[in-house]
């Protein structure tokens, strides 16, 4: 009887008040919508476009496409298109909007960085060799000016971010080969190192002309550039370092003894086995 009954109510037509089955009309809708949507997207290929725009910024369609290796370009930019026209209609909107627009600012910020740097090297003829910091009034017992200088010129040259490549290029330099120091820093102390310097060049452009002066001089440099030549990395945190000079016992030729903290990651006045004068690259 149990059986009999169910059947009857499976084949029973549905009710007022139950969901009832789609029109003719209804079903060729369905399938126009189909059609002309983007049934070919799933949820892993939004969340993989909205970290795309995370990473590259919302009209960067050419790189976000990249992302996605199951879509082409003209797929990409359909859904962007409807993406941007609809977002509104998502549950956690909110979120996801923030999440796009903190990325887009912190590319806009390394894209600052690089404007702030080009700016600064451009002013010498050889800033390898060159190239002034103002530090202020307090002098540490870190970094040196050969070091910074290096950091920034070789920031320049690789992009900022890139500091498993610089800390490569430190260890491959030959004027470093005894600066036991440098040489033993990690890629993040000197991303930090180079945040700190960067730091002190866009006070310095603020100090020679106000605000007014370092928009102008960033845009002045940045016409020469591109966001793709920010590097694309991370902006590093900025962060007094906390590793202390320490360098290794015996040996005329080392980098030499004694140190201290990093401090103020000002360079030291203390001599270096290493030449005064950096000629260029490695």
């Amino acid at each position: 009887a149990g059986d009999a009954d169910a059947l009857a109510a499976a084949t029973a037509p549905p009710g007022e008040d139950d969901p009832q089955p789609l029109t003719e009309e209804e079903v060729a809708e369905k399938e126009r919508l189909l059609t002309e949507g983007f049934s070919s997207w799933n949820r892993r290929d939004f969340g993989a476009f909205v970290r795309a725009c995370e990473k590259y910024g919302r009209d960067r369609l050419d790189q976000i496409a990249g992302e996605l290796d199951t879509k082409s370009l003209d797929e990409v930019k359909a859904y962007a298109a409807a993406f941007w026209a609809r977002y509104q209609e998502l549950n956690d909107w909110e979120k996801v909007i923030k999440n796009i627009e903190r990325g887009e600012q912190k590319i806009q910020r390394q894209a600052d960085i690089m404007a702030a740097l080009r700016a600064k090297i451009e002013r010498y003829r050889n800033p390898w060799q060159d190239l002034k910091v103002a530090y202020g009034q307090a002098k540490g017992k870190a970094y040196n000016e050969e070091e910074d200088r290096f950091i920034l010129c070789k920031t320049h040259e690789l992009g900022y971010g890139a500091w498993d490549e610089l800390k490569a290029a430190v260890r491959r330099h030959w004027r470093f080969r005894f600066d036991w120091f440098f040489k033993s820093r990690t890629p993040q102390e000197l991303g930090r190192r180079c945040e700190t310097l960067i730091r002190l060049i866009e006070k310095e452009m603020e100090d020679e002309g106000g605000p007014d002066a370092k928009r102008k001089a960033l845009g002045r440099s940045a016409s020469k550039g591109s966001l793709a030549e920010s590097g694309g990395g991370e902006p590093v945190a900025v962060a007094k370092a906390t590793a202390k000079r320490k360098a290794p016992g015996g040996g005329g030729g080392g980098a030499g003894g004694g140190g201290g903290g990093d401090g103020d990651d000002q360079p030291s006045k203390r001599s270096r086995a290493t030449p005064s004068r950096l000629s260029g690259g490695d």
